[in-house]
């Protein structure tokens, strides 16, 4: 007997983008947060990968623990050397052999740690890194993590939520989350400014203030008045910019708390492009959602999902079943939010509870039939993969295309 409850559909409550007010920010690429979602997220891909190629099924494992501990460096007027190393810790549970045999798990996930932050960081061949490991294959049951054979997974017979969960799905992004995203992007660009950009948009009715943190990276400038120079110059473009396409008043404020005096050392100034140079830390599922922005008027479901298992793990594949959902929702009925409840054991196609509030709800039995369609699916193991969800900078062109669109 199905334990599908009715729909709930949520009573008219205002979607973001019809909010008086929306705040959103965006921990850019090189944020300490950012960096350990990005490792986590590359080592989960790396492992599943392995493991389709090698025993046709993705093993039991969360990567979602992964630390990333900030360094220290010793700082110049305009440079300066690392003399303690960044640490990455992979914490979680993972599964390290198969059959009796020894998968190279190490070796899968101090590599996804490298290559990402050589991605993220443009300075990363100035750090020094140091890698460590405390996985475990802990658990009530004796095989989850040590499996005899593909018998002992048994989401291969249907997949199904691992936990009791919140999901939600909101599409498409409002004009303000795509601004944040922008802001970052149209500093990324630029050779001198690092990669630990941190971007706040507040839409108060038709005005917006953006305020953007951006480092400068070591070797481009030599002074505090040039960085500010650069600085202002860039923050004029982008006021520029976004005060042709968006329909009110438009102020961009940067690095509040820089000076055109002293060292620029003393302002925010990286060698590798992030503040782990300072010792700052980052953690797994304190930052951006699956969305890339950290935006409270979408609702944040009770997940994160970065390193968490692509088979079967409510935090990956119910986040991406609801993403899915709104996205066909969206299509036909416009801007809405989808949520998503699941009982731990439940199938996918069964969850609790839908929740739909849409631009256009005069005909919400089709929005559910869209809903209960996605629900169904189960070809998500492809896009999860692809890398859906590694944090990454779009390019400025896409993002201004989407503010476009947001504003019409």
């Amino acid at each position: 007997m199905s334990t599908v409850m009715p729909a709930l559909f949520a009573l008219r409550t205002p979607l973001p983008h019809e909010l008086p007010v929306e705040v959103v920010e965006r921990k850019g690429v090189g944020h300490p947060d950012t960096l350990a979602d990005g490792i986590a997220e590359l080592a989960s891909i790396r492992y599943s990968q392995h493991c389709l190629d090698t025993v046709g099924a993705v093993l039991h494992h969360n990567l979602d623990k992964v630390a990333v501990l900030g360094g220290r460096a010793a700082f110049t007027d305009t440079d300066g050397v690392y003399d303690r190393p960044l640490r990455v810790v992979f914490g979680g549970r993972i599964s390290t052999t198969f059959a009796g045999r020894p998968l190279p798990v190490r070796e899968i996930l101090e590599q996804a740690a490298v290559d990402h932050l050589r991605t993220a960081l443009p300075g990363f061949d100035r750090v020094k890194l140091e890698l460590r490991h405390e996985t475990t294959d802990s658990s009530k049951f004796p095989h989850w993590f040590a499996p005899r054979s593909l018998d002992d997974l048994p989401e291969r017979r249907g997949a199904f939520s691992n936990d009791t969960a919140y999901l939600v799905g909101s599409a498409p992004r409002t004009a303000t989350e795509t601004v944040v995203l922008l802001a970052e992007a149209f500093f990324r660009r630029l050779p001198w400014a690092g990669s630990d950009i941190k971007a706040l948009a507040v839409r108060d009715g038709r005005a917006w203030t953006v305020t953007v943190c951006v480092p400068a990276l070591a070797g481009h400038l030599t002074s505090s008045a040039e960085f500010d120079d650069a600085v202002t110059a860039t923050a004029g473009e982008l006021t520029e910019l976004l005060a042709q396409r968006l329909p009110g008043r438009v102020t961009v404020v940067c690095n509040t708390r820089n000076s055109r005096t002293g060292p620029l050392s003393g302002q925010y100034f990286t060698l590798s492009g992030s503040a782990v140079d300072y010792g700052e830390d980052g953690l797994v599922g304190r930052g951006n959602a699956r969305t890339g922005v950290i935006s409270g008027a979408h609702l944040a479901g009770t997940e994160a999902t970065f390193g968490k298992n692509p088979a079967y793990h409510v935090g990956k594949v119910g986040g991406w079943l609801a993403d899915e959902a709104a996205r066909a929702v969206a299509a036909e009925f416009g801007p809405c939010r989808i949520a998503l409840l699941w009982r731990n054991g439940a199938p996918y196609d069964e969850p609790a509870s839908i929740e739909i509030t849409a631009v256009n709800q005069a005909r919400p039995w089709e929005a559910e039939e869209l809903v209960r369609a996605t629900l169904s699916r189960t070809d998500w193991m492809e896009d999860l993969l692809a890398g859906r969800y590694l944090p990454a900078i779009a390019p400025v062109e896409e993002l201004l295309a989407d503010l476009e669109r947001a504003v019409r």
